[in-house]
């Protein structure tokens, strides 16, 4: 679903509990820019054996406003979770298995390029920055570097149920 698709949304009739950096009066501001030009978003969370994995996150018209969504692959479960093995060649600074307990709970990762090529690329990383907080550190993925925040909840909008 694009981000034109979300034109007309106020973002402040969903955000009540927002659990954003910044300002308290410029969260509504910053839900709508989330709308706009969503950064990608994982959760991800480490088994006890060490294993990593995510589901993807996406922003949906729930037809009772905004909400965030499950994205679960062809091949995952209902659940959305699916074990990412291969996480370590993303080069993670600093590693991402490092930042997560095993069998603890899960964290939000949303991530942009860090490496602007276009506009659009410019307006997710101010996203990233202004919804989720500072990019923590950076991964390498398809020849690009993507800057990564981890926050504990979604930012603006409450889960699809």
């Amino acid at each position: 679903m694009g981000a034109g698709e979300f034109a007309g949304v106020k973002a402040a009739d969903n955000a009540t509990d927002s659990g954003m950096p910044g300002p308290r009066s410029e969260q509504s501001d910053r839900c709508n820019t989330l709308l706009q030009t969503p950064p990608g978003v994982e959760e991800v969370r480490k088994d006890k054996d060490g294993t990593v994995e995510t589901r993807q996150w996406r922003l949906v018209d729930s037809g009772n406003g905004t909400k965030w969504a499950i994205a679960p692959e062809k091949a995952a479960p209902p659940d959305g979770w699916m074990p990412k093995p291969g996480i370590g060649k993303l080069k993670f600074s600093p590693p991402l298995a490092d930042q997560l307990e095993p069998g603890g709970d899960p964290r939000f990762l949303a991530y942009a390029p860090s490496d602007t090529r276009t506009m659009a690329d410019s307006d997710q990383m101010t996203t990233l920055t202004e919804v989720f907080g500072p990019a923590i550190g950076t991964f390498q993925w398809r020849g690009r570097r993507y800057g990564y925040a981890i926050v504990r909840e979604l930012p603006c909008f409450k889960p699809l149920n």
